[in-house]
């Protein structure tokens, strides 16, 4: 679905979200996160039905594409998380999304959303230069050579690297998400705990743990996103290690403005 160049949503009076270049911005600091390309299309979806479900079948559909029915439920947990981390970053003390079990997420109509569009020139990045020189648009010229692939050749090279990339992103995406989450041998044998390893420490993580082992059952794998200078907490629990199993059942928890003792 198109969406105006120049058109933004304004989150908490706070957060100012870019569809157009797939990132978030604090209003203040002008703090910027680049989302991944899923991740971004489900928040689009989610802003453009504030207040109303949004089934996973239907973000999956909306981010994903006509090979949706290719992705795991990893790659779209993780796009889920991705996208709580990114708020806890920013501070943001509300729940944006709000996970409703056996139906879908949503963002609550008490979190205030603006749809904006003079916001987007304030935050622009300095634009990259428009002149070419005449002696280079010239070598350019002389430098150009008859296409030695066809357009039938191209066509085919083309799709047979985005049936590859299909095929194998998801268990890319894991493995590079992921790979930032460090293990607690502390606890060990009794629930598998990974940590965000960009933290500066770990104790919220650790207090939040000896608060919570009702979440430690069936050897179950938990990726804790955890900051010292926030109070959200946001928790994945899943059957089995999110980067080695793409058949996974995982289900996430968030905790605002949680503090620990």
């Amino acid at each position: 679905m198109y969406e105006a160049d120049n058109l933004c949503y304004l989150i908490e009076n706070k957060i100012i979200f870019i569809p157009e270049k797939q990132c978030l911005v604090h209003a203040d600091s002008h703090e910027q996160i680049k989302l991944k390309p899923t991740a971004s299309q489900c928040l689009l979806l989610l802003l453009r039905n504030h207040g109303e479900i949004v089934t996973q079948n239907e973000l999956l559909a909306f981010a994903w594409g006509e090979s949706h029915r290719q992705v795991s439920f990893n790659a779209f947990y993780q796009s889920i998380l991705s996208l709580r981390k990114s708020f806890l970053q920013m501070n943001v003390e509300k729940q944006i999304i709000t996970t409703i079990p056996r139906k879908g997420l949503l963002i609550e109509q008490e979190i205030a959303v603006e749809e904006k569009i003079d916001l987007v020139s304030e935050i622009e990045a300095d634009p990259l230069p428009l002149e070419i020189s005449n002696e280079t648009a010239e070598n350019k010229t002389k430098n150009a050579r008859p296409a030695i692939v066809n357009m039938t050749e191209a066509l085919i090279i083309t799709l047979t690297v985005i049936i590859i990339g299909v095929l194998l992103y998801p268990r890319m995406f894991s493995q590079q998400y992921f790979s930032g989450y460090v293990s607690s041998k502390k606890y060990d044998g009794q629930c598998h705990y990974f940590f965000n390893g960009d933290a500066s420490n770990h104790i919220r993580h650790e207090h939040f743990i000896k608060e919570h082992p009702d979440l430690c059952r069936d050897d179950k794998f938990l990726y804790v996103t955890a900051y010292p200078e926030t109070k959200n907490i946001s928790v994945i629990l899943c059957t089995n290690r999110m980067e080695l199993s793409h058949d996974n059942a995982c289900q996430s928890v968030y905790y605002p403005r949680y503090d620990s003792k």
